[in-house]
């Protein structure tokens, strides 16, 4: 930089007699100063024409071949030989070399005047070295000893969903994540290692910043999150005993770090596209497929007989004028997602900050999600022993759900009915015994909107009293407040259904939890080759829930949340109803005391071991407490010396542990009797009394889990290829169900520990970077995991429970029916008739060869659980270019489509699925004649749900370093994404992923294209 101070002359003012001599002088300066520049310059261009040569090799000196050698910032770029040499032409002296290696962290060393430059890349353990959260602690991956999966802000980010859940598909072996419904904000299911109970709740507990929570992560904004960290094993769960039983996922929301302050803004905006739509009949195939059904009952087909067609459908089917009924309904949905944060800090208080806001469009209006999101995290280093901080989050999610009848009634109308009338209004049209009404008075009639409020903050303060030991208290409040309000206008269907007026009703939720737990840390190092971690924890929580609720009938307008107090109680005939109000309250407390012990011996050879005893109040006096201990071990044999000296082998860690975990997960009163009230004829009075309507159970206790796992972490070929594989075999006893009691006990059952169940299965997460080059770079995930269920005993004992089909040595969850064997052709007409069959209807098979079709020949046709779920993902880089594909598959399920059953109703004037159905001339194998199913049509519904899916298409550009600088920015890369843009599957109907979440057609499946900006000043 040139100053003042470079020129002396120029310190002290001049006269101007004396400027022609000064000037002189300057120009002196001047001339040197160019002489001086073209020496450089030339200097310059004649080390250019030399070239730069030098070595590469590893830590332990052996040479490496095919690096590559690149000059930063340009395109001029070399490989190392098998000498591990190499040569670099056109470098200047102020070029710096960029060295790359698959297995190798990327080193940059600038240009040195030694003849040959000895360059030593080190290995890439990246993976090893990362940080993972094992509950109430954290530790480096490659001390971790059980079954632990993260996922990274980064993959969150990708997944654009507003539903953190969902960011996890596909993404973490062990976890199954299905979207519930499909309307927008319904969120996703998670299950962990397979189905855990036959009929309850087999959700994970999910702990956000410490604190635990069993409603999922939809309230949270997941550009707020840092990391996801999921235990799978009960040695990693059994420190949350009595809630861990069917996995954890442990969320890091986002604090401050060192350094300066960034503000940073992410956001998208985008288009939700209705995808994967059934194949419905148009106004022509419904006609001849109708036509078809009414011939095969030997039914007149005349215009005037009204039941083929209603005479103002003539008109219509004259002029070819049709309806699309789903598509006057469905529209895309606008996405739009906006997020501004600021963080940064010092050595002694580090700070975070961030507002979110989201909405999310629906596919039918008046569908619609939007939060609103505020959140906060400051550190504070008092002194070399004190430590404070405090977090807080809030969010506010509003929800409209819309009509659940007016899609399932847009697919039941027939192409021939007109939405409006001659002078434009909506048609109102009852057609048959459900009452299907036209679904635009639906959208506007029969309304469901969640308003939910949720916040939860963490206070902690610790204290470091003498070296090596930590203690810790931390205090967590939540609260979680909900609304929800449902109006049924007389138009709507809803309304049609209870008794043509219009209803509304109004139920509000509050809950408030407070966490206590104070923790005593211990850790030392002892001879260089002994590592311990001790730690004891005591916690205590306490739950609070009110509810209540009121529906009011006949209401004089349109009220969803006030004003309810106008509808007068009375139905169409003037009779008083009354509103029906409810109320509910509910308290919950969990003790537990806690320790775990850590320790490693040259970390090499590991050792985890835990205990937690828990006590809850929802189980029976003299059952309230249990323990549950842990104990895993592992080996990384890549430290051994037998392996040292092998280069394909860089890590390798062999796991083995067991572990036990708990579930109180009942009603909080379920081990007490209690009291109904009813009302009765004393004499000529009416009274009020009160009955036990509840049988207690004083010997309820806790159903538990018994988990061996056994894992292998590997890295081979400089970490070119590097995994994990688990086998698991967890068993579960004690299940809480409810046990059925004769009928002159005067109960109908109790609630009771009944059942025993297996999840056997092999988890498998692989990476292999496969080009690592240059500019380039190509790397792929693959996961894979598959689950076997076994029910080892029922209600009934080892007796199977057909009613609730439950059996021995079979999966929850199966299919039990007839065996679909075809369609009855008209060659077959005499066997047929040994069956009571006639040619068209369905065909099942005669499993014994009895020659009568009864209850005998039924048997496990499938299961609705997949054998099997996978992944694959690509992520490429080319420069500043990056481009992400995933593909996620599940295999092995079935269904019977209720959907299909409603839609191929073959006796109503509903539309149809459109399919290749039974005729004389047309012998489908598939579908049965219109209007002659048979006795055993259900057999027919059966459809396999496998699918492959393009889950996620990014490509992204990250702005280079010398545009950020000119613009005086930190970073800025904008990108495009399609989820779920393409799907594979032989199912007929909607999206198969969700088929168990939407039998009816309340949602429809959908495709989202967005564009996004990731931008930090």
């Amino acid at each position: 930089m040139i100053t003042i101070s470079n020129f002396p002359f120029l310190k002290k003012p001049v006269s101007y007699g004396k400027c022609v001599g000064w000037s002189k002088k300057l120009f002196s300066y001047f001339s040197i100063t160019f002489f001086l520049m073209c020496i450089t310059v030339r200097a310059q261009e004649a080390y250019a024409q030399n070239a730069v040569s030098g070595v590469v090799k590893d830590q332990k000196g052996n040479v490496l071949t095919g690096v590559s050698v690149a000059i930063k910032g340009k395109t001029v770029s070399a490989k190392t030989d098998d000498k591990g040499q190499f040569t670099v032409k056109a470098v200047l002296p102020t070029d710096s070399l960029v060295f790359t290696y698959v297995g190798f962290g990327t080193k940059e060393s600038p240009i040195t005047t030694d003849k040959v430059m000895n360059i030593v890349l080190t290995e890439d353990n990246q993976q090893l070295n990362e940080v993972v959260v094992v509950g109430y602690g954290t530790q480096k991956k490659a001390d971790v000893t059980g079954a632990i999966a993260s996922v990274g802000s980064a993959a969150i980010a990708r997944s654009a969903t507003s539903d953190a859940t969902g960011a996890l598909q596909g993404q973490t072996p062990g976890a199954v994540v299905v979207k519930n419904v499909g309307k927008p904000g319904s969120g996703y299911n998670i299950n962990i290692r397979g189905i855990s109970s036959f009929g309850g709740s087999n959700s994970p507990l999910f702990v956000i910043d410490g604190i635990p929570t069993t409603s999922g992560l939809n309230d949270l904004n997941p550009a707020d999150i840092d990391k996801i960290d999921i235990l799978k094993d009960a040695s990693a769960t059994a420190i949350y005993g009595s809630r861990g039983a069917k996995g954890v996922v442990i969320v890091t929301t986002k604090r401050g770090k060192m350094g300066k302050t960034t503000i940073s803004y992410d956001g998208y905006v985008g288009s939700k596209k209705p995808s994967n739509l059934p194949d419905m009949m148009d106004g022509s195939e419904y006609i001849a497929y109708r036509t078809q059904l009414f011939i095969a009952q030997g039914r007149d087909t005349s215009r005037q007989n009204t039941a083929f067609f209603p005479a103002e459908q003539w008109s219509n089917i004259d002029q070819q004028n049709f309806t699309n009924w789903p598509d006057l309904l469905l529209k895309n949905g606008l996405q739009m997602n906006h997020n501004l944060s600021v963080s940064g800090g010092d050595d002694k208080t580090l700070f975070s900050f961030g507002a979110g806001m989201l909405r999310e469009g629906g596919n039918v209006n008046p569908e619609d999600f939007k939060r609103y999101s505020f959140r906060g995290a400051v550190d504070r280093q008092i002194n070399a022993k004190w430590k404070a901080g405090i977090s807080f989050y809030a969010g506010q999610n509003l929800q409209n759900e819309g009509s659940y009848e007016t899609l399932r009634s847009a697919y039941r109308l027939p192409p021939t009915v007109l939405p409006y009338a001659s002078d434009g209004s909506n048609l109102f049209r009852v057609l048959g015994s459900d009452g299907v009404t036209n679904p635009l008075f639906d959208q506007e009639n029969d309304i469901r909107e969640n308003r939910s409020l949720k916040g939860f903050g963490q206070l902690y303060v610790q204290l470091q009293p003498i070296p090596h030991l930590t203690l810790k208290s931390t205090f967590s409040p939540s609260i979680d407040n909900g609304r929800t309000a449902w109006y049924v206008g007389a138009l709507s269907k809803e309304g049609a259904g209870v008794g043509g007026y219009n209803k509304g009703t109004y139920n509000t939720s509050e809950q408030f939890t407070w966490l206590w737990d104070n923790q005593a840390i211990y850790e030392r190092e002892f001879g260089g080759v002994h590592k311990i971690t001790g730690t004891l924890i005591q916690s205590m929580q306490k739950d609070r829930t009110e509810t209540s609720g009121i529906s009011v009938y006949n209401l004089p307008y349109k009220s969803l949340w006030y004003n309810l107090g106008s509808a007068t109680n009375t139905d169409a005939n003037g009779t008083y109803k009354g509103p029906t109000v409810s109320s509910n309250y509910v308290k919950y407390t969990l003790a537990s005391a806690r320790a775990r012990i850590n320790y490693s011996f040259k970390d090499r050879y590991l050792l985890t071991a835990s205990g937690t005893w828990d006590g809850s109040s929802r189980l029976a006096e003299g059952n309230q407490w249990g323990f549950f201990p842990s104990v895993s071990l592992a080996w990384r044999l890549s430290d051994e010396n037998f392996l040292k000296g092998t280069d394909a082998v860089n890590d390798l860690k062999i796991r083995l542990s067991y572990g036990a975990s708990g579930n109180d997960r009942v009603d909080a009163y379920s081990t007490q009797a209690t009291l109904g009230s009813s009302t009765y004829f004393f004499g000529d009075a009416l009274v009020q009394g009160y009955s036990p309507n509840r049988l207690s159970n004083k010997l309820l206790t806790w159903e538990t889990t018994h988990e061996i796992n056994l894992g292998l972490d590997f890295g081979v070929l400089s970490n070119r290829i590097y995994g994990t594989v688990d086998l698991y075999n967890r068993k579960i006893d004690n299940i809480l169900l409810d046990r059925n009691l004769p009928a002159p006990s005067g109960w109908s059952s109790v609630k009771d520990n009944l059942g025993k169940l297996r999840n056997k299965g092999i988890e498998l997460g692989l990476t292999t970077v496969n080009v690592k080059s240059g500019k380039f770079s190509w790397k792929t995930d693959f996961v894979f995991d598959a689950n076997k269920n076994e029910i080892l005993e029922t209600a009934n004992g080892k007796k199977d429970d057909v009613g609730n089909l439950l059996f021995i040595g079979q999966p929850v969850q199966v299919n039990y029916s007839y065996v679909f064997d075809g369609i009855w052709q008209t060659d077959e007409a005499e066997e047929a008739a040994v069956y009571n069959q006639t040619p068209g209807q369905v065909r099942v098979k005669d499993l014994n060869n009895d020659h009568v079709i009864n209850a005998e020949d039924r048997q496990i046709i499938g299961k609705q659980v997949p054998s099997w779920t996978g992944s694959v993902a690509n992520t490429f880089r080319y420069g500043n270019v990056d481009l992400y594909v995933m593909a996620y598959t599940r295999q092995g399920a079935q269904f019977n489509s209720v959907f299909n059953a409603s839609f191929m109703n073959y006796n109503t004037i509903y539309n149809q699925v459109n399919v290749n159905y039974w005729t004389a001339t047309n012998p489908s194998q598939t579908n049965f004649q219109p209007g002659n199913p048979g006795s055993y049509v259900n057999a027919a519904y059966y459809q396999k749900a496998n699918f492959v899916r393009i889950s996620n298409i990014t490509l992204g550009y990250t702005f280079s370093d010398s545009f950020l600088q000119k613009v005086k920015i930190n970073s800025l890369r904008i990108y495009a994404t399609a989820n779920n843009p393409f799907l594979f599957t032989s199912y007929k109907g909607f999206d198969p992923e969700w088929i168990s979440q939407n039998t009816y057609g309340t949602a429809v499946g959908s495709s989202t294209y967005l564009f996004g900006v990731n931008l930090s000043f």
